[in-house]
Formats: structure tokens, C-alpha cells, sequence
């Protein structure tokens, strides 16, 4: 590994070279802030230059092995370093290239930069830069001055491409030359140009250099290092096969979303937590993920990867299952947000799909969820949810064996700690008595789940003109404040009380009207039983007809939309309290640091579940907190101390936030 300084316009200008960027490197990803940056630098160099002065910019290190190409064209250079600066750099020059005035201009920027001399026409290698699958299409489009199509156009490559172009082209001129920017700006870039040598030397090898060298600057995500992974390492036609065949759909599924389900997937496959993926994690989670699959095959787990990726597309995505019931009962799952559950669902949705369970199964099974999971909503409880939904997946095959399905769930969930309760119909009927309704975040799904089971047809969650209606209105016309007069408390304590809170379109329509406008408004209305039911058949609308209504509603809900098994109606639905220790991943505070609240000078970074890194070394937080006590000559004759309520996240203590959930 030997690194060589060099114009970065002498290396691409190479024609005995293509560079491939390979399938394992993330997608083109610079945004316009860095395209900005990079235009800056070349204005500046080319001004400095172009008036006398003298000045270079360095432009960073492009490191590649050499692979084997194909006989008679140029070598190809695959990058592992370097992959984002020049894309960039091509997608200026091609901007530049289209702005000039010159065809001489044009052809000189085609025949240096661009495109490869030596290459056959019909080849790869003729454009000097291989992108990946993804952004290969529109950068062809690009460099052979065609217009994209499609989802093309949105791509960052073009996006950066017209960027460029826009920048430099204003009010109607051109505010430089296109060869003054080339001559005194880009050609003024240097860049240190390291070549790897794996055959010769095992210690350069690309997949440690290449996570190496992307621990610097924006960073890889999950799905980039796994990707890196799993196809680094084997030849490039089997990267590009493996890549083709199983990776890029997974892409193309779901958008965005692959870092999101490796996690889970690894949920699924431990049949335990790990922390969520976000960008503090993606390093530790990468770790654990090795460590799982330390034995596989890599092919094989590719596959397996891109077989429960379309499971996870219909959770995520609502790709069509092939039943639109199925179809109907993940859409509702994704509406109440129940993410703790999708490293479950996908186990229970390959059981059906490979025809472990049937349709009916895995309907029965969704809706014991989604009644699991809505009750739990309306009591406010959702915490431990997180850690401990995904160990179901350990209890799949017992759910397949099991003769009563329904009823072997509803005993899974129901052995949880207090915490995973399942809530039974008094909770349920004084948390719905009492709350606000109105501002319950899922108060129209609710009762969008009544109308449907009243009149067999559910209002559509995207109609923009359905809507929550208050009976008696929230603000009090002087019309309603007569007619309210002989209660004049009502409207205070039962204005958003479930009885109070129809569902309807048009609500404009209603405003302050009077009840009886109302009511022939609710009875004439075509689309909505659920705005007539125990509204209609009153005389007039106080507290007695509030509260009735409300009692009807919530048995109704208790009864035909959210049952549980007769035996768990009014029964404590869980096991034994287990004690509850302190859990950095149950507080999602993997590498984050928390403060020492004696002295918020001290710090430390939360390196596992149960330890923290302090001075270089790694402790649980009650030990730690036993050292600074004693340091402070403050330590207790006992020296036991619980960490959690000396140390704090945010200006909240963590005992606090072990209690909250």
C-alpha cells in the first residue's frame, strides 16, 4: 500500500483505466450543501489562479484494488475510497461540458474525462465511470446528454447534475468559462491516490480498509456496512450476481428502510431485542451482526435476508400480501405504529406464506395483536414493548403446533410482566369514561373500527373530509349556552367525552349548529351509521344523553370491536412483577452520554446494555458511582448505591425514566 500524489484531472483523464464503483458501496449519497462546497473550491481555486496568484486544493485520497477485466479493454480500477468526490467531480464536468459554447470544448471534456477511448462502444467500460445499479441508468443518461425518465429525475445524481448547471449558468449567462474552470480550478486539484494489493498483501484487505476509511465523515449506515459484508470478499462476478439477484431487490422493496429491518431481522433470528437503528447504533449493532451470523453462509444469508425482506415490505412498505384481508390487518398495524412487533410478524407471516399457517390462522393471529396492542393504547401503555414483543418470535413454531391458536396467543401475552398486560374491560371502560377523547391520537381510527363492524364498511383513513365532530361544540354559540343553562357544568367536564365525539364528513357543515340541525344533518347523512346511533333518537343532548351514549359506545367497542376472551374480561392479565433493572437498550441510550448529577462536568458514554466507559475504562454504573462518591469523601458507610438515581440523560435522571416506562 503505497500512497502517490497526483492530479485528480491526470487520473481521470487515464485512458488505460475505468473505475468501477462495486455493488457494495452505498448509493451516490452527496447532498447540495457538499455540492456547494465542492463548487466554492473550484471558483476559488480558478480566481486565485486565473489573476495572477497561485494556489491547489486537496482534494482527499482515492484508494482501488485492480480486477481482472475483460480482454482488450482498459483495467478497472475498483474503488473503495473516494466513490463520492468523484461522482461528483464527473457530474460537474458533464455540467460544464453541456454549458459550453464550443463543440471543441464539448469533445475535449467527452474524450478526457468522460469517456473511454479504448473502450468499445457497446461496453461498460466506455463511460470512465462504473456506477452502481442503482445510479447507473441516469448516469448514463447523463454523460450521453439523454434526458432521464422516471424515478430518474429525482435521483441525486441528476438532482447534483442540474444543481451545477443551474449554478453556473445565471440571469441568462454564464458567470465563468467553462475552460477557466477546468484550466484554473479543477485541474488545480490534488488528490493522494492509494492502490491496494490483496493478492500479494493478505493485511491490505478492502472490506477492513473499506470500514476503515468510512468511519471518517458522513457515516455508513447499517444497511452499507452489512452490504459491505456480506459481498466483500468473493469474486466480482459473484458480487455482481449476489448483489443483482438478492441485494438490489431489497433496495427496490424497501426504500430506505434496509438498515430498519436487518435490525429486526436480527430480532427475529435471536429471538431477542437489539438496540433500534439509528445512527449512534449502526457500528454496535454491524458487531452483533457479525457475531450472529459469524457461521453463515454468506450467499445463503443473503438469500434468506432477501426472502424475509418481501415479508418486511408487506409490513412496512403494504405490498400486497395475495389477500386483502391480510392486507387490511397490517395496514391497521402500521396506523397504530407497532414497530416493537414487526421482527414477530414477519416470523408469523413466513409460517403462512410457506404454508406453515393458513389464511385463517394468520388472520386470527393479526387480530389478537391488533386488540392486544389498541387496548394498550387506550390506557397508555406501551413501554417494555420494545424489548420484549420480540422474544414471541422464540414461541412460532409452539403457535403453529397449537390447536387453538387464538387462545395459545392470548396466553402468551397474557404471561407477560405487568407491564406487557394485556388490559382488561374495567381499564378500559374508565380510562374511556374519563379521558379526552377528542385529543386521543387514535380516537378516529377507533371509531372508524365501529362503523366498520356496525355497517360492514369502514370509512377510508385518507378521506381528508372525515373528521372528529363534537355533539355539544366546543365553543359555545349563545344559542347552546341558553340551552345548556340548567347544567351549566356539562359542557366543561363532558365537552370531550367519547359521547360527546361522533365521526363525520363535511364538519364544517356543522359548526354551532343547533342540536336539532344537527340531528337532521346526522339523519340524513348517507355515509356514517356511527353519527346517528344514541344521537338521533334523543329529544335533546345533555349529560344524561352524553353519558349514555358514551356507556353504549364503550360496551359496544368492549363487546364486537375490541373483545378478549370471556375468562381475561375482568382478570389480571399477567404473571408475577419482575424486578426491573436498569437497561441502557430499554432507554435507547446505546452510545449516548449521561451526566453524573453530584457534578454535570463528569461524563460518561453508555458502551453496552449495562455499562458505561468512564477514564478509559468500562463500569456498571453503580461501582462507578461508589468510585466518585468516594473521591468526593461523600460515600455512605454502606457504599451501596443504585446508579440510576445518581445519573442523568437530558436533565432527566434515568430512575426517572426506568419509571416512566
Amino acid at each position: 500500500m503505497v500512497p502517490n500524489e497526483s492530479r485528480l484531472l491526470e487520473l481521470l483523464s487515464n485512458h488505460n483505466v475505468t473505475f468501477f464503483i462495486p455493488p457494495y458501496q452505498r448509493n451516490y449519497e452527496w447532498d447540495r450543501e457538499q455540492c456547494d462546497a465542492f463548487l466554492n473550491d473550484v471558483i476559488s481555486t480558478a480566481k486565485t489562479n486565473y489573476s495572477g496568484g497561485h494556489t491547489e486544493h486537496f482534494f482527499g485520497s482515492v484508494t482501488y484494488f485492480q480486477d481482472n477485466s475483460a480482454f482488450g479493454q482498459p483495467s478497472k480500477l475498483v474503488l473503495i475510497d473516494g466513490q463520492q468526490r468523484i461522482t461528483t467531480t464527473m457530474l460537474f464536468l458533464a455540467a460544464v461540458r453541456d454549458l459550453a459554447d464550443s463543440q471543441e470544448t464539448k469533445d475535449f471534456i467527452n474524450d478526457n474525462y468522460l469517456k473511454n477511448s479504448k473502450a468499445s462502444e457497446d461496453t461498460e467500460y466506455k463511460i470512465k465511470l462504473k456506477q452502481t445499479e442503482t445510479d447507473w441508468s441516469v448516469y448514463c443518461d447523463i454523460i450521453y446528454e439523454r434526458e432521464p425518465e422516471g424515478e430518474g429525475k429525482n435521483s441525486a445524481v441528476y438532482q447534483n447534475y442540474l444543481f451545477f448547471k443551474r449554478s453556473l449558468f445565471r440571469d441568462g449567462k454564464l458567470e465563468f468559462r467553462p475552460v477557466d474552470l477546468i484550466q484554473y480550478g479543477l485541474d488545480k486539484f490534488s488528490v493522494i491516490t492509494i492502490e491496494l494489493k490483496p493478492a500479494q498483501n493478505s493485511w491490505e484487505n478492502p472490506q477492513e480498509i473499506f470500514e476503515s476509511m468510512n468511519s471518517l465523515g458522513k457515516s455508513l449506515s447499517l444497511a452499507d456496512l452489512v452490504r459491505n459484508y456480506l459481498l466483500l470478499g468473493m469474486s466480482a462476478s459473484e458480487q455482481e450476481t449476489l448483489y443483482k439477484t438478492y441485494w438490489l431487490p431489497m433496495e427496490k422493496r424497501l426504500p430506505k428502510k434496509i438498515s430498519d429491518f436487518i435490525r429486526d431481522y436480527m430480532q427475529l433470528r435471536t429471538h431477542k431485542a437489539h438496540f433500534r437503528a439509528k445512527a449512534t447504533n449502526y457500528k454496535y449493532l454491524y458487531a452483533s451482526f457479525k457475531d450472529i451470523f459469524n457461521k453463515a453462509l454468506k450467499a445463503t444469508l443473503t438469500k434468506d435476508l432477501c426472502r424475509y425482506s418481501v415479508y418486511y415490505a408487506y409490513i412496512v412498505v403494504g405490498t400486497e400480501t395475495g389477500s386483502q384481508k391480510v392486507d387490511g390487518k397490517l395496514a391497521d398495524i402500521r396506523q397504530i405504529g407497532v414497530t416493537t412487533s414487526y421482527s414477530f410478524l414477519m416470523g408469523l407471516l413466513s409460517s403462512w406464506k410457506e404454508g406453515r399457517l393458513n389464511e385463517g390462522d394468520i388472520l386470527t393471529l393479526l387480530n389478537v395483536l391488533l386488540v392486544y396492542f389498541i387496548r394498550r393504547r387506550i390506557i397508555g401503555l406501551a413501554s417494555a414493548e420494545n424489548k420484549n414483543i420480540p422474544e414471541l418470535a422464540a414461541r412460532i413454531e409452539d403457535i403453529e403446533q397449537a390447536e387453538d391458536k387464538k387462545a395459545y396467543l392470548y396466553q402468551l401475552l397474557s404471561s407477560q410482566e405487568n407491564n406487557l398486560r394485556v388490559p382488561n374491560d374495567p381499564e378500559i371502560e374508565r380510562q374511556l369514561s374519563t379521558m379526552n377523547f377528542y385529543n386521543f391520537k387514535y380516537a378516529k381510527f377507533i371509531l372508524s373500527l365501529v362503523e366498520e363492524s356496525i355497517t360492514k364498511s369502514r370509512p377510508a383513513s385518507d378521506d381528508v373530509n372525515l373528521s372528529l365532530e363534537h355533539i355539544m361544540p366546543q365553543t359555545l354559540s349563545a344559542q347552546w349556552t341558553e340551552y345548556l343553562k340548567d347544567d351549566p357544568t356539562v359542557h366543561n367536564e363532558l365537552v370531550h367525552n367519547i359521547g360527546n365525539i361522533t365521526l363525520i364528513r363535511h364538519n364544517s357543515e356543522l359548526g354551532q349548529k343547533t342540536f336539532s340541525e344537527k340531528k337532521k344533518i346526522y339523519e340524513g347523512y348517507e355515509g356514517l351509521q356511527i353519527a346517528r346511533t344514541e344521537i338521533i333518537n334523543r329529544s335533546k343532548w345533555d349529560r344524561a344523553s352524553i353519558e349514555n351514549r358514551a356507556k353504549w359506545i364503550i360496551m359496544y367497542i368492549l363487546r364486537d370491536v375490541l373483545p378478549i376472551p370471556d375468562a381475561m374480561r375482568f382478570t389480571n392479565n399477567f404473571s408475577a412483577q419482575k424486578s426491573h433493572r436498569l437497561s441502557f437498550s430499554e432507554l435507547s441510550l446505546m452510545n449516548e452520554y449521561i451526566t453524573f448529577v453530584k457534578d454535570r462536568a463528569i461524563r460518561a458514554k453508555v458502551v453496552s446494555d449495562n455499562e458505561v466507559l468512564f477514564e478509559g475504562k468500562k463500569w456498571y454504573l453503580s461501582p462507578l458511582t461508589r468510585e466518585l462518591e468516594t473521591r468526593r469523601g461523600t460515600v455512605t458507610p454502606s457504599g451501596a448505591y443504585q446508579g440510576a438515581v445518581y445519573w442523568e440523560y437530558n436533565g432527566n435522571r434515568l430512575i426517572d425514566m426506568m419509571n416512566a416506562m
